[in-house]
């Protein structure tokens, strides 16, 4: 199906600038998806920077006009196109500016107000869940992040890359076990966690570095599942079996937390990019693999689940037959 594809202003605190993609031929009121995106300074698109483009959301996008769904995707605050300063917006600033978002989409004729779903990508899957606690949604999609604090998947990050320095073949690995570095992970991102904890600075210098401390500090005091307590309509969550940044293993609680129904699926050979893959990234690689994953398509598995689930919940028969493919 073919789309339109114009240019948004979201006006939250800050002025935001998005991408509308309506599908051709609609004649009446339709569902309406947002897609957040994760964390870091990475634009409506999946671009980061030249080198690391990632694409996802446009793909996405692509994808859900295809099936004859409304949608939209920004650049978040400070980021692209938008307005503000990326390094002092918290998460309850990005909250807001999606719950913005969701106001824009009910504001539209062509949308219906009780089918407006909420997409959200890694940090996108937190901001999403805090954005279903406020406000009446019609679905709520979690990708490669749900039930899951920041400070737990780095944690297991962490882990992660502990054991990859104590796997490491060859001299590299000899050198980095020599030097304990494997013994230094942990302390070191506690000694890090403690000063940004400690600081009230929006923004703080670490090793030299600018780092968004406001935003740091709300993701730890946050939890998602409080808020996953609150939520009552439909939700899908999928992580990947080879996700390395979010834990799919935590899929099973969200039927505990959830008042509404609740739909997870792990699916094999997909990473955090929620593309496909064959390996599980290392510490040593994952920089890398991120990268060269832009060139994939979506997995298909993840296109098979979305499309299933949001037809069965947000397409009806009747109104199917209105839309001219």
């Amino acid at each position: 199906m073919k789309s339109l594809e114009k240019e948004v202003i979201i006006r939250s605190k800050a002025v935001l600038k998005g991408t509308l993609s309506i599908p051709e031929f609609r004649t009446e009121k339709g569902p309406a998806i947002l897609i957040i995106p994760g964390s870091g300074k990475i634009d409506r698109n999946g671009k980061v920077n030249e080198k690391l483009d990632l694409k996802l959301y446009r793909q996405i996008a692509e994808f859900l006009t295809s099936i004859g769904f409304i949608n939209l995707r920004y650049d978040k605050r400070g980021v692209a196109e938008s307005e503000g300063n990326y390094l002092t917006t918290g998460l309850w600033d990005l909250v807001d500016d999606a719950q913005a978002a969701v106001h824009y989409l009910k504001s539209l004729p062509e949308v219906d107000t009780d089918k407006v779903i909420v997409l959200g990508h890694s940090e996108g899957c937190s901001i999403g869940t805090a954005v279903a606690a406020r406000e009446d949604l019609g679905g709520l999609i979690l990708l490669s992040g749900a039930v899951e604090r920041l400070s737990e998947a780095l944690k297991r990050q962490r882990d992660i890359a502990t054991q990859d320095i104590l796997n490491a073949k060859g001299f590299q690995g000899f050198l980095l076990r020599l030097l304990g570095t494997h013994k230094k992970v942990e302390k070191q991102a506690q000694k890090f966690i403690d000063k940004v904890q400690n600081s009230t600075s929006d923004v703080m210098k670490v090793n030299f570095v600018k780092t968004n401390a406001k935003w740091m500090r709300e993701h730890f005091s946050y939890n998602v599942r409080e808020d996953l307590a609150k939520v009552t309509c439909p939700v899908l969550a999928i992580t990947g079996a080879r996700d390395i940044q979010a834990n799919p293993e935590v899929l099973k609680d969200l039927p505990k937390y959830v008042k509404g129904e609740a739909h997870f699926c792990v699916i094999e050979n997909m990473g955090h990019s929620c593309k496909m893959v064959t390996q599980t990234s290392t510490m040593f690689t994952v920089k890398k693999d991120i990268a060269a994953e832009g060139s994939l398509t979506v997995h298909p598995e993840l296109v098979l689940q979305l499309e299933t689930w949001l037809r069965s919940h947000y397409v009806n028969n009747s109104s199917e037959q209105k839309v001219i493919l």
